[in-house]
């Protein structure tokens, strides 16, 4: 069994963050470690309250995985502020040097539209994608953050690149080479917690020596049946079905 390390804020709802990060680990047969970063106050509607983990203690849940972990992939979702990314940094250079992968989803805004990334922190998080095997913006999070397609640093994965009969995501290699992956538009279009859970399973998959490519369709045929068979909430189907398989 694989170790999956994950550093990222908790969803009270549990349907993003790393409640959505364990749920997918386990899908996959993974084992899930967490440091967590935040505490949010969030459902499917918006977000009330974000409590940032101090660096202090985020440190110490990554140096007490790692003493006692052998981790073999680690994904990174919600970061917040400057003082948890200059935390997290020194952590993902030694491991990216190890040759552990790396995933980055680099999340800026909830799906409902709350900030979940401060703005002086966008410079911070942008350098940690030099010690990145992949990361996972979608098209909302590739402008926040400026992205320059021809000149990044990792291979990068974009998410919802078009979206129409189909949705399909696109992904730039820092080769130059460009490959376009496509599945068909579920509804609903617009899913609590589906970036999370992709860049967790392409953690596990990466973990288990699957390809980039490989690593993409899976996660992508996975998000697909856990968005068909979604949670029915007071809001509406918005929860994702993590017990689903890839052949749903």
């Amino acid at each position: 069994m694989k170790n999956i390390l994950i550093i990222a804020g908790s969803d009270s709802v549990g349907g993003a963050g790393v409640q959505a990060d364990i749920k997918t680990c386990e899908a996959f047969s993974c084992y899930a470690a967490t440091a967590i970063t935040a505490l949010t106050a969030q459902n499917t509607n918006g977000v009330s309250n974000v409590f940032a983990t101090n660096p202090q203690n985020l440190n110490e849940q990554i140096k007490m995985v790692n003493e006692e972990l052998e981790i073999d992939a680690i994904k990174v979702g919600m970061l917040f502020n400057k003082e948890l990314i200059a935390c997290v940094s020194p952590w993902l250079e030694k491991f990216h040097k190890r040759g552990v992968s790396v995933v980055i989803d680099p999340v800026c805004v909830a799906k409902s539209g709350s900030k979940l990334l401060e703005d002086d922190a966008i410079f911070a998080l942008k350098e940690l994608f030099n010690f990145a095997d992949i990361i996972t913006p979608n098209i909302d999070e590739a402008k926040v953050l400026e992205l320059d397609i021809k000149n990044l640093p990792c291979d990068t994965i974009l998410k919802r690149s078009k979206v129409s009969e189909i949705c399909e995501d696109t992904l730039f290699k820092k080769t130059g080479e460009v490959v376009k992956f496509k599945e068909p538009l579920i509804k609903p279009e617009i899913m609590h917690g589906a970036g999370c859970s992709f860049a967790s399973a392409l953690a596990c998959l990466l973990a288990n020596s699957h390809s980039k490519e490989e690593a993409i369709e899976i996660a992508k045929k996975y998000i697909s049946n856990a968005i068909k068979s979604a949670i029915t909430t007071k809001f509406g189907k918005r929860l994702l079905n993590h017990k689903v398989g890839i052949n749903g």
